[in-house]
């Protein structure tokens, strides 16, 4: 196989990995806010940063966290290559637990920098149930990116 085959293989499935783990990062955190603990709807959250409002922000949103979904399923995968964890099942863990990580960056920076200065009332306000419906979303997108790697010929 040539390199450009190679690398464009890798690229599609490590893409495909990526939104297939923002599908399953959403569901959790939808299913979570559905349970009225914590209310997380992020896709308008990170749309209506541009938007400055919630006019079109879902649209906005969608757009940003799939085009976020590719580039992290990227990363995501480059790092499970490099660690040497691209196979069933170290894939799984290791993608958990870089989902754990970016997780918990992930809700620290929504407590502490994005919320004060959200365009949006609404967003201004996180509790620790929405640091935490984050934290669960990028887990398990984690996993279903480890879990895609660990499956494919890549």
């Amino acid at each position: 196989m040539d390199q450009a085959t190679l690398i464009a293989k890798f690229l599609f499935f490590a893409s495909l990995a990526g939104l297939l783990g923002a599908v399953a990062m959403t569901s959790v955190m939808r299913l979570i806010s559905g349970t009225r603990w914590a209310r997380a709807d992020m896709i308008v959250a990170v749309g209506s940063l541009l938007t400055k409002s919630r006019d079109n922000a879902f649209l906005v949103g969608l757009f940003l966290h799939g085009i976020s979904a590719v580039v992290f399923g990227i990363i995501y995968a480059l790092l499970l290559l490099a660690g040497g964890l691209a196979t069933w099942p170290a894939a799984l863990f290791a993608g958990g637990g870089i989902g754990v990580f970016h997780g918990l960056v992930v809700s620290l920076s929504l407590c502490w920098l994005v919320a004060e200065q959200h365009p949006v009332e609404e967003f201004r306000h996180v509790s620790i149930p929405v640091a935490f419906t984050h934290f669960v979303g990028h887990v398990a997108y984690g996993v279903v990116v480890g879990l895609v790697i660990a499956l494919v010929p890549v």
